[in-house]
């Protein structure tokens, strides 16, 4: 027979396959259960302690957008409560100024004149008596003493001369 590059199983009857064995499964050691039910109680311990802290967050979470729905509500009204005294006081300036030009318009500032001058003996400053100020701001100025009546001027004693 010659050999042939491609074997080739002669006969008519066909050779029965024996199936695998499968390895038996062996009996663990009991340190290797206890090994492994100490895993699952650690796993099991894990997965509690995760569901709590993933409640402690979703709780904060929640507690977090009330409160900030709160504060955008309270804001709110303060907005409203802030635009409402403006309108009050826009109304209030308005009645004011008004009153201030009726006041104005009714006064009679001849008669006034006329009254201090004739009926009371007021009499203009001379010009020894007016005193001119210059000041950095545009307030009011406050007399906390009498002037006093020297011969000199204001001017002439801060100068230092003497007439």
């Amino acid at each position: 027979m010659a050999l042939n590059r491609r074997r080739y199983i002669e006969g008519n009857t066909v050779r029965k396959t024996e199936p695998l064995e499968r390895p038996r499964r062996r009996e663990e050691p009991r340190r290797q259960v206890r090994r492994r039910r100490a895993v699952k109680e650690k796993v099991q311990y894990v997965n509690v302690l995760y569901t709590v802290f993933v409640a402690a967050a979703a709780c904060m979470l929640l507690w977090s957008c009330v409160n900030y729905l709160q504060l955008q509500a309270e804001i709110t009204s303060r907005m409203k409560n802030i635009a409402s005294l403006e309108m009050q006081l826009e109304e209030l300036k308005k009645e004011n100024d008004d009153n201030y030009t009726r006041i104005m318009t009714s006064v009679d500032l001849d008669y006034i004149k006329d009254v201090a001058i004739n009926e009371l003996g007021m009499v203009y400053a001379g010009e020894d008596q007016v005193i001119l100020y210059d000041g950095k701001t545009r307030d009011y100025v406050r007399q906390n003493q009498e002037i006093p009546k020297e011969d000199s001027t204001l001017v002439d004693q801060i100068l230092g001369k003497d007439r």
